[in-house]
């Protein structure tokens, strides 16, 4: 706030100082304008009061008086505002008047003046009354002699200063309140923007949206900080969806690599206190550590799936026949249970657009968990379109899962009641849930006691080629 009020200061004082220079430039211009049409004003009164003492002078001279007579009279007909007067004889002698307004000058041009009395030249009119000295006029036996107290051109111009000066100074002072309250009022993104730097110094990444003001510098830079400030949350999003998945994993892993460890250490152990003198004995826990060891590695390489469908890397798609991708999932299955009842049907010209290698794996593990969870029970795989969908179910007719395992799971290592000696990691329908999603599907299951297992994938239908529909990935 205190930057702020601070620029928003400069920003005022500069309006201000702008508008007092402003203010005396005008001042000046029209001072010099009124000087100039003032000057020529006093001039003309000046004049105007030479013809004035003439015209006294010859007045009091025929009335028969002299002129030391008839000087206070002169002097308080001619005195005015800003102007003094002294009357003086032919010899420069002061007759009525103040003896300090004498001329310096005064002796000199009574001077020039008798020389030109004396020596007219040329002929008559060479010396019109015109050009006498200005502010001192010469009358019948002496001159009168006019001193401005003070230019009449100031006298004039005080009021105009007093009045511009003091509407400049009113307008200045207003200038300077509003320009502040104008610039805190602009500036007052920039305080939105430093508290948001702030927030982001002490690890707020909280996204925040400025209102950019147009396309001034401000806006510039409300609108860049609105971008970085978005690109910063989400780096810092990602990277937090990455710990997080990081600390799953090895949360995960930890959890469930735990039991197998367990049980190889065990077995160990037993075979360092003289079970390997038993060859029965050694070949069956040697047996068992290698089933052990089958299920870390399977463990670990779904783990390792799951992982990597969790990352945001996009699926590389590519067009898929899911007659083809079915038929598939039906050999891989037979060669896991060669006597099972197993089939597919596909109705119509069918194909998606995803990762291969994603969505095998999703169904494989729809199909797995039949085979499995659902022993010498058939199992059918249906391909069909609806409403520019392609929808795959996998139906087995085994004993079904109740409420609370269909509504488990897709949970990660969610395990229900273990069918005899069968056991699993709990990631197979995750792997595949995540898999769908990612592909932009969804897989919904549907169960019951004693009624079977039907897991339904459905996949948006990419466009069939021998309709002439350009193909798009």
């Amino acid at each position: 706030m205190t930057g702020r009020g601070s620029l928003a200061v400069r920003l005022a004082s500069l309006y201000a100082t702008m508008l007092a220079v402003v203010v005396l430039l005008v001042i000046v211009a029209s001072s010099i304008a009124l000087v100039f049409e003032l000057s020529q004003f006093t001039h003309d009164i000046i004049v105007a009061k030479h013809d004035e003492a003439r015209f006294l002078a010859e007045t009091a001279q025929r009335d028969g008086q002299t002129l030391k007579s008839a000087a206070p009279r002169m002097i308080r007909e001619l005195s005015g505002i800003g102007l003094d007067v002294a009357v003086f004889d032919e010899r420069g002698k002061l007759l009525a008047g103040d003896a300090s307004l004498h001329p310096p000058l005064l002796a000199h041009m009574i001077a020039q003046r008798q020389r030109e009395r004396s020596h007219p030249g040329p002929g008559p009119g060479a010396f019109p009354e015109h050009r006498e000295p200005f502010g001192l006029a010469v009358v019948q036996g002496g001159y009168v002699a006019f001193v401005p107290s003070m230019p009449l051109v100031f006298v004039a111009l005080f009021p105009y200063w007093r009045t511009v000066l003091t509407i400049g100074v009113l307008a200045i002072l207003g200038t300077f309140v509003v320009g502040r309250i104008f610039a805190r009022e602009a500036l007052r993104p920039l305080d939105d923007v430093a508290m948001a730097l702030r927030s982001l110094a002490q690890g707020d990444y909280t996204p925040r949206t400025f209102i950019m003001g147009g396309g001034d510098e401000i806006g510039n830079l409300t609108g860049a900080f609105n971008d970085a400030a978005a690109n910063v949350h989400q780096a810092m999003e990602e990277r937090r969806a990455t710990e997080d998945r990081m600390r799953r994993f090895v949360a995960d892993a930890g959890h469930e690599l735990r039991t197998p460890l367990t049980v190889i250490s065990g077995y160990i152990d037993v075979l360092r206190r003289g079970a390997l003198n038993d060859e029965k004995i050694a070949r069956q826990i040697l047996g068992t550590m290698t089933l052990e060891k089958e299920h870390m590695r399977n463990l670990i390489d779904r783990l390792v799936r799951l992982s990597r469908l969790d990352s945001e890397a996009v699926p590389l798609a590519e067009r898929l026949d899911v007659a083809q991708l079915l038929r598939d999932q039906v050999n891989a299955a037979r060669r896991f249970d060669e006597h099972r009842n197993i089939d597919y049907r596909v109705d119509g010209e069918l194909s998606v657009f995803a990762d291969p290698r994603e969505i095998g794996e999703a169904l494989w593990n729809v199909v797995e968990n039949a085979l499995k969870y659902a022993p010498d029970a058939a199992i059918h795989l249906r391909g069909s379109r609806e409403d520019g969908s392609v929808r795959i179910v996998v139906r087995d007719e085994g004993p079904g899962m109740s409420e609370l395992e269909r509504l488990h799971s897709f949970e990660r290592f969610y395990r229900g009641d273990q069918r005899g000696e069968i056991t699993g990691s709990g990631l197979g329908l995750s792997i595949a849930k995540r898999a769908v999603e990612r592909a932009g599907g969804s897989i919904e299951i549907e169960s019951a006691p004693g009624r079977g297992t039907t897991v339904t994938i459905e996949l948006a239908a990419a466009p069939i080629p021998s309709l002439g529909v350009p193909q798009q990935i």
